[in-house]
C-alpha cells in the first residue's frame, strides 16, 4: 500500500515532468524518486543505479546516465564534480531552487517593513553567490538587511 507522503512525492515528479513538457517515463520518474528520497546528498550515477536495482526496477546503467543528462539539460538536476574524489565520477542531485523556492527579501531593520526582492538576475546572481560560497543547500530563505528611505531620511 502506497503511503501519502510517497503519493504526494510522485505527484510532485509527475508536475515537474509535464511542466517541463516531458513525457513521464518509468525510468525519469524513478531516478527523480531516488533523487528526491537522496535530497541532502548528490548521488553517483552507479549509486542510483544500484538502488533501483535493489528496489526491483529493471534499468541500465546507461539509460540512468542518459535520464540524468537529460534531466540536468531541463534545469531538473545539476551535476558536480567532487575535487576529492579520486574516481573522477560526477555525482548529480536535485536542484535546490525546485526543492525549496528561494525567497528573498530586503528588511528594514528598524521598522521592520519588508519588500520581496523578484528582479531574476539578481535572484541568479545571489545564488550563484550562495553556491560558491558553500549555502547552497540553506538557500531557501534569504534576508538583505538595508535602512529603509523613511528611517534614513529620520536619522
Amino acid at each position: 500500500m502506497m503511503e501519502h507522503g510517497q503519493l504526494a512525492e510522485d505527484e510532485a515528479v509527475y508536475a515537474q515532468l509535464r511542466k517541463l513538457k516531458l513525457r513521464p517515463t518509468s525510468a525519469r520518474i524513478c531516478v527523480l524518486t531516488a533523487l528526491q528520497q537522496q535530497r541532502e546528498e548528490a548521488l553517483p550515477a552507479e549509486r542510483i543505479f544500484l538502488q533501483l536495482i535493489q528496489t526491483g526496477v529493471t534499468i541500465s546503467l546507461g539509460t540512468v546516465y542518459r535520464v540524468l543528462t537529460e534531466l540536468e539539460q531541463h534545469g531538473l538536476v545539476q551535476r558536480e564534480w567532487p575535487p576529492l574524489d579520486p574516481a573522477g565520477k560526477s555525482r548529480f542531485m536535485l536542484i535546490p531552487v525546485l526543492a525549496a523556492p528561494m525567497v528573498c527579501s530586503m528588511v528594514c531593520p528598524l521598522c521592520q517593513s519588508e519588500h520581496a526582492v523578484t528582479d531574476k538576475l539578481l535572484l541568479e546572481a545571489l545564488r550563484r553567490q550562495a553556491r560558491a560560497a558553500g549555502f547552497e543547500r540553506g538557500l531557501a530563505a534569504t534576508a538583505i538587511t538595508l535602512m529603509c528611505d523613511r528611517c534614513t531620511a529620520g536619522s
